[in-house]
């Protein structure tokens, strides 16, 4: 059940899921499942059609303002203070279909056509048919059937309102007003008229065309209730009723006449369409409008049309083009060498012209025709490089102008059929005419000219002592960052949030208290002041501990809850009539939502806030279930679909609800502004320039990322526009940081590889133990703000914010260099400094892995060598005689390297780096992972003891003889899988910074991510017991060559055998080799069946180059061996193909590989088949494993030989070992320090 999940989800220790999400730019975004914050309250419906309901049921601004975004157009105002009515009639619910409909147009594509929200379009699909499904990309040499029998008839059975409105600008089709048609559930029909006279005519076709409805609801005015229309809606049962004198506002089309005009404007205003082509957009939005599902209780998911018809309507002919969007139609008549297809622009759907699939087209010469045969622009076509296409498409504009104007001219009064001008019938009509001027959002009337205000004395706030250069005397940054922090502080018998104000001096007016670095140690003091008044003097120290306390891993403020006080109800939570939909199939549900409430908590700190019950069911649902039950609220739709489940649960989940919730506005009690206006007003408020300076500091930083166009200068071509914005953080010392990222989520992602390229870990040990055995430095540095030093690849542009200062504000830039948060800023980085290593400065880049350059250097004594550099991302690793002029006079020459980086590696990829001196005087690196392993031991602590757990203690990673795969305990909720899976990923990591004492363990337990059980996450807690005892680890890559009795490994003779007289083959492009080479070894083994189910079996192997380990793996095999022979056949082949590949990347980066690989293995028959050349294999299942090795052997790339299992430390690698001397002395071979510890 989903909401027996999202109960398990709860159990998680992370407050952050509960909270609501952040958009980048900092605004607040929810996801109630249910109505937008603008919809309207639509709780009190009614049916009845009495006026003297109209003014009870809704406000106006909230029917207006919910029906408007609905609908896609912005709020305009309407000229009456009076409310308008809510009338709404119920739709009975409709019988479920079991068949699914078939859909042509996806919601997003709906969406960009007839702009709506994607979520009305949704609905909007789910309630309509698409019965002929046509491509609006298409070819259109084929285009529509004329059949269009299944899109021809409809009946009707409603009431109807009617108005008329009025035009400034008389239309193409010689229009001057519009008779518009509402229905009681916001269906529109519109018909164009040249005066008022013809409203009769109107009246008529709405009836022919639309039906005959219950009742016309209209205004008082005389043309409305002409002696014609009376006459025409008694002969076809109609009722005319007339409202009562000056309550035209209770009329619905009124509302309707802004909504259409508004759209118009829009639309017209977005392509820049003639005005005098009103009258079509007019007829394709109000079709929009009868066909959007709007998100409207009393439509309950449907469109007007299908609660007025109770059928669905069909958007064929309306989802495929965009108003005025450019298309291609087929022009029948074109003669040679006319072209077929010619460029035009859509004016929407035809009606009595062609089939229902014809749509109205602008030709090139101003002519409006009907045309069924039409597609768009091809991106290539619609490019703005294509200069072709782009000088056509300007041309057709031109020529349409001149016949019909644009959005602010109305061209010449020309018309398709030549029409009397407009006629006004009274002042009442003058005020609905759309205006010209409307289309401009510039009202003169309002304008207010520029005077020069009396500015107010500015208010110096209340700030310590400083000296003549405005600095604070005796104090530095930490101190100063302190003032204005909020910090709960101990007052009386309980804490109380506190305000830090000001520092405390004494009588010479020096600050009291020394100052240090350490915030512990600081003991300056400080008043802070209390909200009942009360002011009290704290030092730094004890301001600063309060402070820890009270934030979160991340540094974000917590709020402990005390209880629930009260709760509120809005108009937009649903009533107990609308509690229940009807699915597909005909069943009731209840409506999972929990929209329009909130709760008074009451936190610790004595203050309280309104918490939607969004978050507080989240974060505290048995609380809230509680206080709802007491309240007798359970029975409101908003907690009925989950507060008895939660109460029927509560035993089970008291223990795992979280009663934090995190505070999103503070980190380490500094507020954080979510915009340049806000940390002004913030700085404003704490009388100090924090915030502005790390704004101005970024900025300065960021600039040279930016080319900022003047306003007369043109923007090229193939540029477009992009954004960005600043994002806001509070450092550990309290330092203020802001940080400029690109909206690169907003761009298509690349089609090529669009990330930095990275340096693989084994080529990170091989040159660390190259670097050990030739006596060559090792150095690292991080590049200072590295994507800004690369060029950019996107053409992008934005325009300036705030932020660039008031000079610029307004202005364009073009992003000339890569930015953070660009979605192809690492490739251009990468590029960027693939380009300086190879062109400038010399180096190559290695095949085996393209991270890798080298180039070829000579020591002091003539000795050549190959130097290296290592790339992970920004981070360099020098392997070089001369590592620090390679840094600083060369790389350091291109890019701007970080000081306090450059050095000997300490942290390099996760793992700590050190250089020591081994018993036999060797210098050699050590990587140790302890200070990883202590972070993630401290954290699955913490998780338990919020439980009430702790860690077990243990001497191995898992249980003696525990099984995963015979584990048949309770499997694991949502929450707990999910935290399961985290603590694999922490735990393979840590194999790969060398903890190969859990190798094989961690792998086991990998094979149950998709189905984890309570008895597997408690062996992994096990695990974390065993790494709390045992964490602290490194391992050495020892240069040392090794002993091998190379009597053991004696070189056959193959000419004889099937593979004849064979060699290894080498790569033709390797470098030249130089500096000292490695010995090769490789420990192999195999656990045969070892797995309970499947009885497969699994393969652990170890490579060595000279004493220092450089790969190991544990892992499960493919296939199920029938015997120990096959099975470690099968784990021969596995090692010896990753010894293939070691091989040719050794050979690659020039390091000498002159001597086959020695390859220890445990089983005699494994090993008699591969060291003698006549041997014959008797089980086909395994020729393949056989042959690759016996190879190898000929090519005298690998030599095998007999090793004892208990000398063999690749059995590690392939069972869980028990505590004792075998397990000790294994780890002991690999690992320093842990292995003393388990053998004591």
């Amino acid at each position: 059940m989903q909401w027996e999940a999202a109960i398990d989800k709860m159990v998680i220790d992370d407050p952050s899921w509960m909270e609501p999400s952040l958009h980048p730019s900092g605004e607040r975004l929810f996801d109630d499942g249910a109505i937008d914050c603008s919809s309207a309250d639509v709780v009190d419906i009614t049916s009845t059609l009495d006026e003297d309901f109209l003014s009870k049921l809704l406000s106006e601004r909230h029917a207006y303002a919910s029906i408007a975004s609905a609908a896609g157009c912005s709020p305009v105002p309407i000229p009456s203070d009076e409310p308008s009515d809510g009338l709404f009639l119920n739709l009975a619910e409709a019988s479920a279909a079991h068949a699914e409909i078939p859909k042509g147009v996806t919601k997003e594509m709906l969406a960009k056509v007839w702009r709506i929200s994607e979520e009305d379009a949704r609905r909007t699909i789910e309630v309509t048919t698409q019965l002929n499904r046509q491509d609006g990309d298409s070819s259109i040499a084929q285009r529509a059937s004329t059949n269009d029998r299944m899109l021809r008839y409809r009946r009707l059975n409603s009431c109807f309102f009617m108005d008329t409105f009025f035009a400034s600008v008389k239309s193409a089709r010689g229009f001057n007003c519009m008779q518009i048609f509402v229905s009681d559930k916001g269906y529109v029909k519109v018909y164009g008229m040249k005066s008022v006279t013809e409203i009769p005519q109107a009246v008529k076709l709405f009836a022919k065309e639309v039906g005959a409805p219950n009742v016309f609801v209209c205004d008082p005015h005389r043309n409305q209730t002409d002696k014609k229309i009376r006459e025409f809606c008694l002969k076809i049962g109609t009722t005319l009723r007339a409202l009562e004198e000056s309550t035209q506002h209770a009329n619905r089309a009124e509302l309707y006449v802004g909504l259409i005009k508004e759209g118009i404007r829009r639309d017209m205003r977005d392509e820049n369409s003639p005005m005098r082509l009103w009258c079509f957009c007019a007829e394709r939005r109000s079709s929009i409008f009868n066909l959007t599902a709007k998100n409207l209780f009393q439509l309950e998911g449907q469109n007007p049309h299908l609660a007025t018809f109770g059928e669905m309507g069909d958007i064929s002919n309306l989802c495929n083009f965009k108003w005025y969007e450019w298309v291609y139609f087929r022009q029948h008549k074109a003669s040679f060498p006319h072209n077929k297809e010619e460029l035009g622009r859509c004016l929407g759907p035809t009606k009595n012209e062609g089939n229902e699939m014809c749509q109205w087209v602008i030709q090139a010469n101003g002519q409006i025709v009907p045309r069924r045969t039409l597609r768009r622009l091809t991106p290539a076509e619609a490019s703005p490089h294509n200069e072709a296409e782009a000088a056509k498409r300007a041309a057709v504009d031109a020529a349409i102008r001149a016949r019909w104007g644009d959005s602010i001219q109305e061209g010449p009064q020309e018309t398709l059929h030549q029409d009397p001008p407009p006629v006004v019938q009274s002042e009442e009509d003058a005020d609905d005419f759309i205006n010209a001027n409307d289309v401009i959002d510039f009202d003169p009337d309002t304008f207010t000219p520029y005077q020069d205000d009396v500015e107010a004395p500015a208010v110096v706030p209340e700030a310590d002592i400083i000296d003549s250069t405005g600095k604070p005397v005796n104090q530095q940054s930490t101190a100063d960052l302190l003032i204005n922090a909020e910090v709960l502080l101990p007052q009386g018998e309980k804490d109380m949030m506190a305000k830090v104000v000001r520092r405390v001096v004494d009588s010479d007016g020096k600050a009291v208290g020394t100052y240090n670095s350490n915030p512990i140690l600081n003991t300056m003091v400080y008043e802070c002041e209390f909200p009942d008044g009360a002011v009290k003097e704290y030092a730094a120290n004890v301001i600063a501990e309060n402070i820890l306390k009270q934030v979160d891993s991340t540094g974000r403020q917590t709020h402990v809850m005390d209880g629930i006080v009260g709760h509120r109800k809005n108009g937009q939570a649903l009533t107990k009539d609308n509690a229940y939909i009807v699915t597909k199939r005909g069943r009731k549900k209840l409506r999972q939502t929990t929209i329009g409430w909130d709760f008074e908590v009451q936190w610790k700190d004595g203050t309280s806030q309104w918490v939607p019950l969004k978050l507080l069911k989240e974060s505290n649902p048995v609380d809230v279930a509680e206080y709802v039950k007491a309240r007798n609220l359970a029975d409101e739709p908003a907690f009925a679909w989950w507060v008895p489940y939660t109460l029927k649960k509560r035993d089970k989940i008291i223990a795992a609800v979280n009663s934090r919730v995190k505070r999103k506005t503070h980190k380490y009690g500094i507020e954080i502004p979510t915009s340049v206006a806000h940390a002004r007003e913030i700085d404003a408020r704490n009388g100090n320039r924090f915030w502005q300076d790390a704004i101005e500091k970024e900025m300065f930083n960021v600039s040279i990322a930016f080319e900022i166009l003047e306003n007369d200068q043109n923007m090229p071509v193939g540029w477009t526009k992009s954004s960005g914005h600043l994002v806001f953080d509070v450092k550990m010392d309290f330092t203020r940081k802001a940080r400029w990222v690109k909206d690169g989520h907003k761009h298509p992602d690349p089609d090529a590889s669009n990330y930095a390229g990275v340096v693989s870990r084994e080529s990170v040990r091989i040159a660390l133990t190259y670097a050990a055995l030739n006596d060559l430095d090792v150095l690292a540095a991080d590049i200072r703000n590295a994507y800004l030093q690369a060029p950019s690849s996107e053409k992008h542009y934005i325009i300036c914010g705030p932020e660039f200062g008031l000079e610029h504000e307004g202005k364009r830039a073009k992003i000339v260099r890569a930015l953070y948060g660009g979605k192809v800023s690492g490739r251009d980085f990468w590029v960027h400094l693939r380009s300086c290593m190879q062109d400038t400065l010399g180096f190559i880049s290695c095949p085996a892995d393209p991270d890798v350059w080298m180039r070829k250097q000579k020591k002091a004594d003539g000795t050549e060598y190959w130097e290296y550099v290592l790339l992970y991302v920004d981070d360099a690793l020098v392997i070089s005689d001369r590592a620090e002029s390679t840094l600083r006079n060369e790389i350091g020459k291109y890019f701007e390297l970080k000081e306090e980086s450059v050095g000997p590696p300490k942290i390099y990829l996760g793992g700590q780096m050190r250089k020591v001196q081994l018993e036999n005087g060797v210098n050699a690196w050590t990587f140790g992972s302890a200070q990883y392993v202590k972070a993630a031991v401290t954290n699955v602590k913490e998780y338990l003891a919020e439980r009430g757990k702790v860690l077990p203690r243990a001497k191995t990673p898992l249980s003696n003889g525990y099984r995963p795969e015979i584990d048949i305990t309770d499997e694991l909720g949502e929450a707990e899988a999910s935290y399961y899976q985290s603590l694999i990923g922490i735990l393979r990591w840590m194999v790969e910074l060398g903890r190969v004492d859990i190798c094989c363990e961690v792998s086991m337990m990998s094979s149950h991510l998709a189905l984890p059980r309570k008895g597997h996450l408690e062996q992994l807690f096990h695990m974390f017991g065993y790494l709390d005892k045992h964490h602290n680890a490194e391992m050495p890559y020892d240069p040392t060559e090794p002993e091998i009795n190379e009597e053991q490994f004696e070189r056959q003779d193959w000419t004889q055998s099937i593979y004849g007289d064979v060699k290894e083959e080498l790569p033709p492009n390797m470098p030249q080799a130089l500096g000292r080479g490695f010995r090769m070894r490789t420990y192999v083994d195999s656990d045969h069946a070892g797995e309970s189910l499947t009885r497969r079996s699994r393969t652990g192997f170890f490579v060595f180059l000279n004493r220092a380990p450089i790969h190991w793996m544990s892992k499960k095999q493919t296939s199920c061996e029938t015997s120990t022979f096959g099975s470690e056949f099968v784990a021969m082949k596995q090692a010896t193909e990753y010894v293939r590949g070691l091989r040719y990347k050794l050979r690659m980066m020039g390091i000498p590989c002159h001597e086959p690989t020695y390859v220890y293995g445990d089983n005699q028959s494994v090993l008699a088949n591969t060291t003698v050349p006549d041997s014959q294999l008797n089980k086909k299942s395994n020729s393949i494993a056989y042959h690759f090795v016996r190879e190898g052997c000929a090519r005298d790339e690998w030599r095998t030989t007999y090793i004892n299992t208990h000398e063999n430390p690749a059995d590690l690698l392939t069972k869980p070992l028990p505590s004792g001397e075998k397990r000790s002395k294994f780890i002991g071979m690999l690992l320093w320090w842990l292995g003393d510890k388990l053998s004591a």
